[in-house]
């Protein structure tokens, strides 16, 4: 299982960073799971787009410990859920636009980097964690709690995303503007 957690968790994260780049042709999503994080992140960075626009881009080279140190600092402020896991993906495409804007093929290059720093902590560091919530497909399940009806899954998503930004916002946000 770690061996496949870590492939799926590359897999779902190269596919985001390809989707947030606007890479075209777009290939469909690979899994149920990516479409879930294309869709969610994508509602957590519609949302949030001036928390996100805020960051300051780091000095090249240090997106991916940039990432890494965001995870840690917003874990410290209170632990790992969905909701946080979609906003660090989130927050890694949001990095990762702006580096390939900022820094052309370079920054594409620094995405990769973030895509394996993000990887490693979400399929090394934390995957009991993931495990014990059922991997991409607990991430899938819990965003599309099925036989509810679309209001449901609306506030499912909805409290999961002002959670994940609240969170993210307290711990990502100091620390994110102190390193401007």
């Amino acid at each position: 299982m770690p061996g496949a957690l870590r492939e799926e968790t590359s897999r779902l994260l190269a596919d985001y960073l390809q989707h947030r780049l606007g890479a075209t042709p777009l290939p469909p999503p690979p899994s149920r799971a990516a479409e879930t994080l294309r869709r969610v992140g994508a509602e957590l960075e519609s949302r949030e787009r001036a928390f996100f626009r805020s960051a300051a881009l780091p000095e090249p080279g240090q997106a991916a410990a940039l990432v890494s140190r965001v995870a840690a600092q917003m874990e410290a402020e209170g632990g790992l859920n969905w909701g946080r896991v979609v906003a660090l993906v989130a927050f890694a495409g949001s990095l990762a636009a702006a580096l390939a804007e900022e820094r052309g093929a370079p920054g594409r290059e620094e995405s990769e980097e973030v895509a394996e720093a993000l990887a490693a902590y979400l399929a090394g560091e934390k995957r009991a964690w993931m495990e014990e919530h059922g991997g991409w497909d607990g991430f899938y399940h819990f965003f599309n709690k099925h036989g509810s009806d679309p209001a449901d899954q609306n506030s499912t998503i909805s409290n999961a995303i002002m959670a994940a930004a609240a969170g993210f916002g307290l711990a990502g946000l100091a620390f994110l503007l102190a390193v401007r």
